[in-house]
């Protein structure tokens, strides 16, 4: 290979190196153009929001600030409703319990005989029966011994 050959083909690597360069550099350009607009973009969305939030934001904050006030207000006055309706719950509760007590009452004096009556015939049955089953046993037992001799 002579020197001049060996020129011409460095000559035309470095065209190509050149054509890679400006073709990188092109690239570099277009990509730079297209985030500078979606950079113009995104800043006119944020100038957007921020106008809106300047616009919406004071009038929801005073608001937020009127139902706050009145939330507290409203508490304020609930509280001593709130303790009378527990004193007549209470009051409510008790009478309940004084009129249970006097139906129970009257029932006793309405059914009291009768169910006197009706008590002693269950306590009656249920001796009975416990000492027929008592009867009973013991006769199994005598029959037991009796047959077992």
């Amino acid at each position: 290979m002579t020197a001049e050959q060996l020129n011409l083909i460095l000559a035309g690597a470095a065209v190509a190196a050149l054509i890679v360069l400006a073709l990188a550099a092109l690239l570099a350009l277009l990509s730079l153009r297209r985030m500078t607009r979606d950079v113009s973009s995104l800043t006119r969305s944020l100038d957007q929001v921020v106008a809106a939030l300047n616009e919406e934001l004071p009038p929801a904050l005073k608001d937020m600030r009127a139902t706050s006030a009145n939330l507290a207000r409203l508490t304020e006055e609930a509280q001593p409703r709130i303790e009378r309706v527990d004193v007549l719950l209470d009051e409510a509760d008790l009478t309940l319990k004084s009129l249970r007590a006097t139906v129970e009452e009257a029932e006793s004096i309405v059914r009291g005989p009768a169910a006197a009556v009706d008590r002693a015939k269950r306590m009656a049955g249920s001796a009975g029966r416990t000492l027929a089953s008592g009867a009973d046993r013991i006769r199994r037992g005598v029959e037991d011994r009796m047959g077992g001799s």
